[in-house]
Order: structure tokens, then C-alpha cells, then sequence
């Protein structure tokens, strides 16, 4: 996709990326895009800056790895897929979902009846451990439950997706073709959102009724922590850190995966939260590899302030932009560290789309100066403060370090506390504009 600098390309590992084809990935960022390298919340890995001419060869590098490490990109046109981050090596993982994207995609080549479905839909499989995606939004959902069975639902996360029931595990395959089916015959404009209301729903299922077992859906879980030490079923650990704003130098990355690859690790993989797993290493070398990222900058711990602070790529990288959020970024985690404890997040948005978080945050500036306290980056400004009277009136509050920023924003003064003055009222216009 076209960007304020250059073209971005997005992959969509649906297993663990050999440390020497990630090492090659470092490699081509940096000869065929700007260097910059992002995981996305969802646990995508993009790269920035190609050009129109750089694209293709970066292209034919990524075409040459996908054999030596099992299918690292779903095909082009194929709908993305979400499996666990650790799926087969997860000692809590429910079911052994291994064999379904795979699968599916091959499934997928061959069946004319999906060939028009929407570019953007996505399925999701998960067979559970500590690291679930139940946080995880997609348009098709199969989440591992009791026993061999997948939870399927549409057009969510497990906390607010829309039903259908329960499939077994041997049923997986046709039963996603036959959804997918029916999005494909709405047009390629069609979203799973598009089928939440009875009619709909209701026929979704009839469609399913020889294969699908009508059974509450299974509680969402508490949240997986994919930043730490996680040991595996194999005996050997994986290690996640996190981006600082989810994005880091090709360089600093390729350093730190060859640091892996002396320490015995196997493989590396992108996780939601913008976080990089690198999986298969001895106990006796975690620490060693935890000091490396440290000295790239990488997030090791969950109390960091950085990782409660989220920014798109904000101006200049992106036309839409009228904030530097990325540029602000580190600025702004220095100045609410002493109040970050993780209740709340801030949230820096170049425009009023909100493509970093799409959700509420607890305090969102969004470009070029507007407001939003407990709300999206769309929602109508509290106030209008510039970014270096932000970064001031967060330093500001440091004597009231004791409470959270979370306990400041409920109360009725913290906007002009802050520094923000009020938005003119809608008489005025000037919220008519945003």
C-alpha cells in the first residue's frame, strides 16, 4: 500500500520465520525500503519505504524464503490468517491446530465459489496456551474450547463476536469454506460485519447445520503476555520483547537475530502486541539474549513505560498525517512514565483515524492538536493542546506522582489542568470540522 514514504508491504506469518530468512528480511528492508521495520498489534510484520521500483525485488526476496521456512506468506488474494504465535510448542494449547491454515490455503486455490471475496477478511485459528488471540479480532473466528471441538463465530474477538456454535476439529476446513462462501456471494466489498443481524446469522448456521453443535461460547480468557520467558512443550524457552511503538531499524534487528542464532534459538515470529518472539532457546542463554535487545532498544519488561503509549507512523511517513506521533512518542512515555501503570493507555494519532489503536484510549492527542479523553481518535476533542504543551502539562502533574494518570482523568479539571484550552462549541464550527 502507498504511504507518506514510499509503499508499504505487510506479512502475515502463519508459522515461525527461520532465524536465517529473518536475517535475510533485515537484509532486504534495508536494500529495498527505508530500513524501518514494524509489528503491528495484530502481529503483522511490515516493511517501510519501498518503492515502485524496489517493491518487486523485495518481492522475488520474500518468494525465495517462503520454501526454506514452511509458507511464511499466505498466497497473494488469499484471505490473511491468524494462528497462536507459539501453536504446537504452547503446553497449554488446547487443540493441535498446526495442520489448518496450511490446509485451508490449499483448500482455497482450488475452490472457484471464494475467488471473489474481499481482500481485507480475515480468519482466525486458535487452539488456545497462554499465548490465545482472544484478543485478536477477524472476520471468521475458531477458537479451541473443551475437547477437540473450535468455538466458531464472525466479525469480532472473543469478547464480542457474534456466535454461530461449535464444529469439530475434522470439520474445520469446509466449514470455514462454506462462511468465506457466503462473503464472497455478498461481493469483495462484503465484511463479516455486514452479517450481523438475524437474518443473516440464521442463515449462516442453517448452511452449517450438519456440522455445527448449537453450545454457549467459551468465556474470554485473561489477557496472554507475550513479553517475557515462556517455556515450551519441547523443553526450550521462547523469549518475546516488544517495539517501542512497534517499530525498530532493520538493523538493530538483524544484530539482535544473529545474537539468537548464537544463543541456540530456532526461529523468530512476530506477535500480537507488537511483539517479536524469538523461539527454541536453552535456558542457559536467555539472559544473554535479553541484555542484546536491551542494547537495541527493544522493550524487555512489561512495567516499560513505552509499551502503554501507542503512535501510528504519524507525519511525514504517512499523507494523512498532521502529528509526528512517532516523533513525539518516546517524548511523551518519558513525561507520563510516573504515571503509567498500565490501567490506561495514550495514544498518539496522526489523523482522526486512529489506524495504531482503532479502539477508546484513556487519552488520545490526535493530530493536529485535538483532545480525546477516554475515546478514539474520531470522537469530538475535550480540548485543543499542541504537542510540546502536552509533553509540559504531563511533566506538570509529576507532584502528583503518587496517583495514576488513570485516577487524573476522572477528575473534571484534568483537562484544563493539562494546559488544553476547550473546544469551541459546535455553533462555532469548529467541530464540524474535525
Amino acid at each position: 500500500m502507498a504511504t507518506g514514504d514510499g509503499l508499504l508491504a505487510r506479512l502475515m506469518p502463519s508459522s515461525p520465520i527461520s532465524l536465517d530468512a529473518f536475517v535475510a528480511l533485515c537484509e532486504a528492508s534495508q536494500a529495498h525500503g527505508n530500513g524501518i521495520m514494524e509489528v503491528t498489534q495484530r502481529g503483522s510484520l511490515q516493511i517501510r519505504g519501498l518503492s515502485p521500483t524496489s517493491a518487486p525485488a523485495f518481492a522475488r526476496v520474500v518468494a525465495a524464503l517462503e520454501p526454506a521456512d514452511g509458507g511464511m506468506l499466505a498466497d497473494e488474494g488469499m484471505p490473511p490468517i491468524s494462528t497462536s504465535p507459539l501453536q504446537g510448542l504452547d503446553p497449554g494449547e488446547r487443540v493441535d491446530v498446526r495442520a489448518l491454515a496450511p490446509a485451508l490455503l490449499g483448500e482455497l486455490r482450488n475452490r472457484d465459489d471464494v475467488r471473489s471475496i474481499g481482500p481485507k477478511v480475515s480468519v482466525l485459528i486458535d487452539g488456545g496456551g497462554a499465548l490465545h488471540l482472544d484478543e485478536v479480532p477477524a472476520d471468521l473466528c475458531l477458537r479451541a474450547g473443551e475437547g477437540l471441538g473450535l468455538h466458531m463465530s464472525i466479525a469480532g474477538n472473543a469478547k464480542d463476536s457474534t456466535s454461530l456454535g461449535w464444529i469439530e476439529l475434522r470439520h474445520a476446513i469446509e466449514a470455514i469454506i462454506r462462511v468465506l462462501a457466503a462473503f464472497a456471494r455478498r461481493g469483495s466489498d462484503a465484511r463479516a460485519k455486514d452479517f450481523i443481524n438475524t437474518g443473516d446469522v440464521q442463515a449462516l448456521r442453517l448452511s452449517l447445520a450438519d456440522i455445527l453443535s448449537a453450545a454457549p461460547a467459551p468465556a474470554p480468557r485473561p489477557r496472554g503476555e507475550p513479553l517475557g520467558t515462556h517455556r515450551l512443550n519441547n523443553g526450550t524457552m521462547a523469549r518475546g520483547f516488544a517495539l517501542p511503538f512497534g517499530f525498530s531499524e532493520a538493523q538493530a534487528l538483524r544484530r539482535l537475530t544473529l545474537t539468537a542464532k548464537h544463543c541456540g534459538a530456532a526461529s523468530i515470529r512476530p506477535a500480537p502486541g507488537r511483539v517479536l518472539l524469538i523461539i527454541g532457546l536453552p535456558m542457559s542463554t536467555v539472559e544473554e539474549l535479553v541484555d542484546s535487545a536491551a542494547r537495541e532498544n527493544l522493550i524487555v519488561r512489561p512495567d516499560d513505560a513505552r509499551r502503554h503509549v501507542v503512535a501510528c507512523a504519524g507525519a511525514p511517513a504517512c499523507n494523512s498525517a498532521l502529528l509526528p506521533a512517532r516523533q513525539l512518542a518516546a517524548q511523551v512515555a518519558e513525561a507520563a512514565g510516573p504515571f503509567l501503570d498500565g490501567s490506561i493507555t495514550i495514544h498518539l494519532s496522526g489523523c482522526s483515524k486512529g489506524c495504531a489503536h482503532p479502539g477508546a484510549a484513556g487519552l488520545t492527542l490526535a493530530g493536529p492538536d485535538r483532545l480525546i479523553v477516554h475515546g478514539r481518535a474520531s470522537d469530538a476533542p475535550q480540548g485543543r493542546i499542541s504537542p510540546d504543551d502536552f509533553i509540559a502539562g504531563l511533566r506538570g502533574l509529576h507532584p502528583e506522582r503518587d496517583g495514576s494518570l488513570a485516577a487524573l482523568l476522572r477528575e473534571p479539571h484534568f483537562v484544563s489542568r493539562l494546559g488544553a484550552r476547550r473546544p469551541l462549541e459546535p455553533a462555532h464550527g469548529e467541530l464540524g470540522r474535525d
